[in-house]
């Protein structure tokens, strides 16, 4: 008997060490995980990110003056370089699409689409027309129109009927360029410092208070950081590719697609998944699933990998592909893997985290 207890000790412990793991972390303890994650969030992609993107604009901009003072080829090709690094550096973070990004109209300065009455390319087209001396500085240019200060306006500049002009010296073209450059780089300023700053929505997101204006609880910071990969999705399934995509190739509309100019329609949405996919992995959001679910994770980021290899391998600009027979299919295989991804995180991983994803901030758009 006596050489039995050390064993039937061990088994008793076993048993108490199984049940006290079973027991569910109190709600102190679930809020620090939380708020591990939202740091983490904000820490590894959201405020790098935003950095990024300010780098990038500060390219573009440096990448026009030389065009404008002695253009040549070399500098335009210069240009639409740095313009292909900030679509994909803006594409990473636009994903965010809570906080500072969404005050002042900063989203659709930066990003005017989608513009399905073709308001943004009238106004530019007007502005290239009359020669509006103030659209070419950004103190007036702030003033204008939000279409006339983003991407898509740029890209027309860049890209659109005429464009071979700056390379022999359209000036005042140049100059219109330049002046969005610096919008956007003014904008991408403002953006890296709101989250930078030590009182600001970072403080309120990570350490939530009744007294905020926004995050008041932590469960309201996770449904954010959910937001954005429901929304994302669904965004990029029904506002970037569905307009565009048609039923076959036959009823394709190529210039629906974001970017169809400068044939960057697939790096921009390529860039929005691999920047889910980075949400995710440096968020850590698979710390707060049960078992049960985390598999859904890996699943959702298998389909955002699988679509953007679709993507790599047609070798061709998304808006060509859309109109060959033999690769339509693999474009709406993107589409049908992204609302996939969707669901997932609308269901599946939303149950795991105990949260309702029953909401879209594309309604009414």
């Amino acid at each position: 008997m006596t050489m039995k207890k050390p064993t039937t000790m061990l088994a008793v412990l076993a048993v108490l060490s199984i049940a006290l793991s079973a027991v569910p972390p109190t709600e102190t303890q679930a809020d620090s995980q939380v708020q591990t994650v939202l740091a983490d969030a904000v820490n590894n992609f959201v405020r790098p990110g935003y950095s990024a993107l300010h780098t990038a604009t500060r390219r573009m901009e440096a990448a026009i003056a030389p065009m404008c003072s002695e253009p040549s080829i070399e500098a335009l090709d210069a240009a639409h370089d740095a313009f292909s690094e900030l679509v994909e550096a803006w594409s990473e973070i636009e994903i965010i699409r809570f906080g500072p990004v969404v005050d002042d109209n900063r989203l659709e300065r930066l990003l005017f689409f989608p513009d399905r009455r073709g308001i943004g390319l009238k106004q530019v087209q007007s502005v290239l027309i009359s020669k509006d001396k103030s659209a070419t500085a950004q103190e007036s240019l702030i003033n204008k129109s939000v279409a006339l200060q983003g991407l898509t306006a740029l890209e027309y500049l860049l890209y659109g009927s005429g464009a071979d002009a700056l390379a022999t010296g359209d000036t005042f073209r140049c100059a219109f360029a330049h002046a969005i450059s610096g919008r956007l780089e003014a904008v991408s300023d403002q953006l890296e410092n709101a989250w930078d700053a030590p009182d600001g929505i970072t403080q309120r997101l990570v350490s939530p208070d009744a007294g905020n204006p926004d995050f008041r609880t932590y469960a309201e910071g996770m449904q954010a950081l959910l937001g954005v990969f429901v929304n994302s999705s669904e965004l990029i399934a029904d506002t970037r590719l569905k307009p565009f995509i048609g039923a076959d190739a036959e009823s394709a509309k190529p210039k629906r697609a974001l970017f169809w100019r400068s044939g960057l329609t697939g790096r921009a949405i390529s860039a929005n998944l691999r920047g889910l996919e980075k949400l995710y992995k440096t968020a850590g959001i698979e710390r707060l699933l049960p078992m049960s679910a985390s598999r859904f994770g890996q699943s959702a980021l298998f389909e955002m990998e699988n679509a953007r290899q679709t993507i790599a391998t047609l070798n061709q600009p998304l808006a060509q592909a859309v109109t060959n027979p033999n690769s339509h299919g693999s474009v709406n295989f993107i589409r049908i893997a992204i609302i996939s991804i969707r669901d997932t995180f609308s269901g599946r991983i939303a149950a795991g985290l105990g949260l309702s994803a029953g909401f879209s901030s594309l309604d009414g758009d």
